[in-house]
């Protein structure tokens, strides 16, 4: 070493920064120095000739014997809490190897205070634990997404019906929301993630993995994820809301339909009745009000069938409804057991149709009920003329027919089916015929 670089290495780590302690292999302390005193609030008087093992925190006495243990060969780094003199606990990170001092072997240790590192790190972690658990406990569904789930909380298991490991490996436009709303969110994400849409509240479709469609109202945001831009969204199942609000406007629909029964049909056939009143020495008019009369008592129980839709749902075997009234009008029947969602207004459904395809179709009418995948299905086939393609959209209007009736029949069959929730289609029968299909939701 050049003579203008000769170093007095006593002063320097006497005067060093970082503490610095020497005890021999059974951990006496035979030197500290400065600021090892400072640190641990003992005199250096106090520290020389105390065992290091006496400084250690009691919960990590064992891994500080480990360490003394392991330094007598080779050099040990650790991480370890002390005592100080006043009773507070520290953290340091230290560093301690086998030295040899006039033939006798120490070891030679020194360590940095590193509490408020782990202080700060405990805060964070509390943090974290507090976040976790106020988001994953949520009854809110919530979830953070790019073009894949990159988190998604115990709520949107629930909501989805799939696991977390699903929904993080999923495409989450095409796998999960309804395809009718695909567009609309997919375009949302995307400019979002390019930061060209604000914050909103919007409502889509999803389709759980048990098939079922739900609801749900979600208030995304862009953030920043592990770098790169994100969406991180609550969100709400609105599925009871919005069934409820179909439910209500099927109501208000039906209500229109008991007022125009009300103000049309019956007014107009009253006007006959009150004319033949006044008119009553001529038969002829006597026979028409008689005739009036007895529509009058028809559409009153059109009325009454038709107030059966409102009645609340449970489940029903559609097989034994179908079968009572198949055999009722002496028709055949074919069926198994299936149970579906409905009321009373089912007998109305199979009745009407099972009347419309005796009277229309004449020969070889048949009732079948069937389960297909989440539905009961009602056929009624017959083999008759079927009905022509020009008039096939129009034979569910109100009043329209093509024979004596008041064309309401299968109007309120449409109408209730739809308050069921179910649908309801016509197509050809081979090789001659018509047939009628309703799906009622399986219970």
């Amino acid at each position: 070493m050049p003579e203008k670089m000769q170093l007095d290495f006593g002063k320097i780590v006497e005067e060093s920064l970082a503490s610095c302690y020497i005890h021999d292999e059974e951990g006496k302390i035979v030197y500290v120095n400065d600021i090892v005193a400072v640190a641990t609030k003992y005199s250096k008087e106090e520290l020389i000739g105390k065992n290091i093992l006496e400084l250690v925190y009691e919960g990590d006495a064992k891994k500080a014997v480990e360490i003394i243990e392991t330094s007598r060969n080779k050099k040990a780094f650790y991480e370890i809490r002390f005592r100080r003199k006043d009773g507070k606990i520290r953290w340091v990170w230290g560093f301690c190897r086998p030295i040899e001092i006039n033939g006798k072997k120490y070891i030679l240790g020194n360590w940095v205070d590193i509490t408020r590192l782990k202080e700060a790190e405990e805060k964070l972690k509390e943090s974290e634990i507090f976040f976790t658990k106020l988001v994953e406990e949520s009854l809110a569904p919530v979830y953070i997404v790019r073009d894949r789930f990159l988190y998604v909380n115990r709520a949107v298991e629930e909501i989805t019906g799939y696991s977390k490991e699903e929904l993080l490996s999923m495409d989450p436009i095409k796998q999960l929301v309804h395809p009718e709303d695909r567009e609309i969110v997919s375009q949302r994400l995307r400019e979002r993630l390019l930061g060209k849409r604000p914050t909103e509240t919007y409502s889509f479709r999803i389709i759980a993995k048990d098939g079922s469609v739900k609801w749900v109202t979600i208030r995304p945001s862009l953030i920043i994820y592990k770098g790169e831009p994100a969406v991180v969204a609550t969100s709400l199942d609105i599925t009871e809301i919005q069934q409820l609000n179909e439910r209500l406007r099927r109501r208000e629909e039906y209500l229109k339909l008991l007022n125009r029964i009300l103000r049309h049909d019956i007014a107009n056939a009253l006007t006959p009745i009150i004319f033949a009143l006044e008119e009553f020495q001529s038969s002829e008019i006597a026979k028409k009000a008689l005739m009036k009369a007895e529509y009058i008592t028809k559409l009153i129980n059109t009325v009454r069938k038709l107030e059966l839709g409102l009645d609340e749902t449970r489940p029903l075997r559609l097989d034994e409804v179908a079968r009572k009234i198949a055999e009722s009008f002496g028709v055949a029947f074919d069926g198994e057991k299936v149970e579906v969602i409905g009321n009373d207004s089912v007998e109305i459904i199979v009745e009407n149709l099972i009347d419309n395809a005796v009277k229309y179709g004449k020969r070889d009418v048949r009732v079948e009920v069937r389960k297909e995948e989440k539905f009961g299905i009602l056929r009624v086939s017959d083999r008759g003329e079927g009905i022509a393609r020009e008039i096939r959209e129009r034979i569910f209007e109100p009043g329209f027919t093509t024979g004596g009736g008041t064309g309401m029949g299968l109007f309120i069959v449409k109408e209730l089916v739809k308050i069921l929730g179910g649908e309801i289609r016509v197509y050809d029968n081979k090789p001659s015929g018509a047939v009628f299909e309703v799906a009622f939701r399986l219970a």
